[in-house]
């Protein structure tokens, strides 16, 4: 049966949706500082405060993506936030003073909302729950692949075209493949559909309301399932801002966009290794591997000044990336009820954005003290540690009301 359920299509097309959300909204955003910077002689540091605005202001719509998709359900909120989304990235050709980048951006923070992390899982666990994990890597595999094919495509059509043409080419071709697919696609699920195994958790039902954000707060596995990836990914994102230019003095710069091209690859083969066990073992666990990984990262990064090792480092760092984003959903899946879910997700990837938004800005200050990138890999290494022991952390009773198995 599963090969005709359509859950596996819904997967498909987040896939597409992940694909364009982190290619326009996230991999994006450094090709427009690159683009406005040449074109209207804008400061890289006027342009990176929009950035983090778009970042900060786009937490707080994050968290409401969850429960925005289970009252009106998420073909409308997928579509409108493509549409958003495209007006933004037009919007952005058109500039013609700094104040005017708040607008493009204020047009684009809800079609991030809508195509981020948030939404991803939960459109996914509307459709899965024993094989929610595969099901999930799968679909977020189009984040990576956002950056490992997206972003190349649209940097050559900046550089091929020239900034606008590559702006309308690039939305009219997500309009034109994305907008007819979750049209079709992303339909409600009927109550006779379920996945391989799901015919008794489909079943189960509700019980009483899903907890507020202040009640998440205040339970203690939900602190620590936020604690520890709000700092994984900060150390994470942190080093992904500032990568090429801590490789460039050894590799030069294609080297380093080999690297980075390696961290892509290597992502996207840690999500597909980790969705086909992550269903089957402690998702905490695995969550700490993971992180634990990233770390032994830093260690080779920090121990080598060899062409090699400065790319095993990087396929070691690569494992960890993306995993971050979609484990975090898994282990609200295995320890709170299914009425939380929405909420509890979309409000884990609000706070986490808002933490790894500092992050850039941290490890630079660090290089500029230092003189070098040794203090600021320390740094991530630290965080890094903590997050993989904290992720561990689980007090008091589990607050769940399915099998465990479910």
């Amino acid at each position: 049966m599963s090969h005709r359920y359509h859950g596996w299509w819904v997967v498909f097309c987040a896939f597409v949706i992940a694909l364009y959300g982190w290619g326009f909204g996230f991999y994006g955003l450094s090709l427009y500082l690159v683009a406005l910077h040449d074109l209207r002689g804008w400061s890289p540091a006027i342009i990176s405060t929009g950035i983090t605005f778009y970042y900060v202001l786009g937490a707080f719509v994050v968290m409401q993506v969850g429960d925005a998709i289970q009252r009106i359900g998420a073909r409308p909120i997928v579509l409108g936030g493509m549409v958003l989304m495209a007006a933004g990235v037009a919007a952005l050709t058109h500039l013609h003073q700094p104040w005017q980048l708040y607008l493009a951006f204020l047009l684009m923070i809800p079609g991030w909302g809508a195509m981020g992390g948030g939404s991803i899982n939960t459109i996914v666990a509307q459709w899965f729950d024993r094989r929610r994990g595969m099901a999930a890597s799968l679909a977020l595999s189009g984040a990576t692949c956002g950056g490992l094919l997206f972003a190349p495509s649209f940097a050559w059509a900046i550089d091929s075209w020239g900034f606008a043409t590559a702006c309308y080419v690039s939305v009219a071709v997500m309009l034109v493949t994305l907008g007819p697919l979750a049209a079709i696609i992303l339909r409600p699920r009927r109550a006779t559909e379920h996945d391989v195994g799901d015919e008794t958790a489909s079943k189960v039902a509700l019980n009483g309301e899903a907890r507020t954000r202040r009640e998440l707060l205040a339970e203690p596995r939900y602190l620590t399932m936020v604690g520890a990836f709000s700092i994984g990914l900060l150390a994470q994102i942190s080093f992904i801002a500032h990568q090429a230019a801590f490789l460039e003095p050894t590799l030069g710069l294609k080297g380093a966009g080999w690297a980075v091209s390696l961290t892509a690859l290597s992502a996207l083969v840690g999500r597909v290794i980790v969705g086909l066990v992550v269903d089957r073992v402690d998702r905490r666990a695995c969550s700490s591997v993971v992180l634990a990984v990233q770390a032994v990262s830093m260690i080779v990064l920090l121990s080598t000044s060899s062409v090699a090792g400065l790319y095993v480092g990087y396929l070691l760092f690569g494992f960890g990336v993306g995993n971050l984003i979609t484990l975090p959903g898994l282990i609200v899946q295995q320890e709170f009820p299914r009425q939380d879910f929405p909420r509890a997700v979309s409000f884990n990837v609000a706070i986490t954005q808002l933490v790894a938004a500092i992050g850039p800005t941290l490890i630079g200050l660090l290089h500029d003290m230092s003189g070098s990138y040794r203090t600021s890999l320390i740094a991530c290494l630290v965080l890094q540690s903590a997050a993989a022991l904290l992720v561990l952390s689980r007090p008091g009773p589990r607050p769940i009301d399915l099998p465990a198995d479910a």
